[in-house]
């Protein structure tokens, strides 16, 4: 078998075992749409059709559908990828993974094509509902600017993503930090709760962090409001910095062997 092929058949399988698993199906598919809808539906209304951004008013619908599509892009890229690999590694997958013909690097695609693939249909559907729904576009001066956000956001929480699966010895553990990580940083990185009503402390702290740089960067690609293409270089730096950080952890700290008190 090619290493091609083994990349192909390794995402074959990782489709297959996203789609028999309800909880990845429930939160990182079902979830982002709900909370999509209930968000729009809840913070659009009266007084708060619109919301402060960079200095202006944009219309709360189209924030609120950039910063969800971010979520769910860490979602997927970054919890869902560290359970999945996690989950493996316990259960003694990839240590059998090693001893076939098959090179290791290609289970490390396989879940990032998977992941991609994943993002690409949940982005998909957001923005249609954002549009459909809501009334949201995008413009389409900016359609390369929502482009290199994602695909570089998707990047970067895919190597976080492996990294930390360097710090979760058990299943269990992946389980709770993973998720757990998502929501607090949504919470201080402008998801949940516009940035602009946020305490200055927490919005410095959130901006640390790269959620709050793509959800910013997704934002200014369905609104504008510097000019160009939506790309602004801090945003862009962030998440790159933070994708190298987690890319040079996981190439020196991930692990193939199970970690738990069970393993060998």
């Amino acid at each position: 078998m090619s290493d091609v092929s083994a990349v192909l058949t390794q995402t074959r399988y990782g489709f297959k075992t996203l789609t028999r698993t309800p909880r990845v199906l429930v939160f990182s598919v079902l979830f982002p749409v709900l909370l999509l809808v209930l968000i729009n539906s809840i913070f659009t209304s009266g007084t708060n059709r619109t919301t402060q951004f960079h200095g202006h008013r944009i219309e709360t619908a189209t924030y609120f559908t950039a910063a969800i599509t971010a979520y769910a892009v860490m979602t997927s890229a970054f919890s869902t990828l560290a359970v999945a690999i996690v989950a493996q590694r316990e259960r003694g997958e990839l240590k059998r993974l090693r001893g076939t013909p098959a090179p290791p690097w290609t289970f490390i695609v396989a879940q990032v094509l998977r992941t991609v693939a994943t993002v690409v249909a949940i982005v998909v559907a957001l923005v249609a509902i954002g549009r459909l729904a809501f009334d949201v576009s995008v413009p389409g001066k900016t359609l390369p600017g929502l482009v290199v956000y994602l695909v570089l956001g998707t990047a970067t929480f895919c190597t976080l993503g492996i990294a930390v699966t360097a710090l979760t010895p058990t299943e269990e553990a992946a389980s709770a930090a993973a998720p757990f990580t998502v929501v607090i940083l949504s919470f201080i990185s402008g998801v949940f709760i516009p940035t602009s009503i946020l305490p200055a402390w927490l919005r410095e702290l959130g901006g640390i962090f790269p959620l709050y740089h793509l959800a910013d960067g997704l934002q200014n690609a369905f609104v504008p409001v510097g000019g160009g293409i939506g790309l602004t270089g801090g945003n862009v730096a962030n998440l790159v910095v933070w994708g190298a950080a987690g890319l040079a952890v996981a190439v020196r700290r991930f692990k193939w062997d199970p970690q738990g008190s069970g393993g060998a």
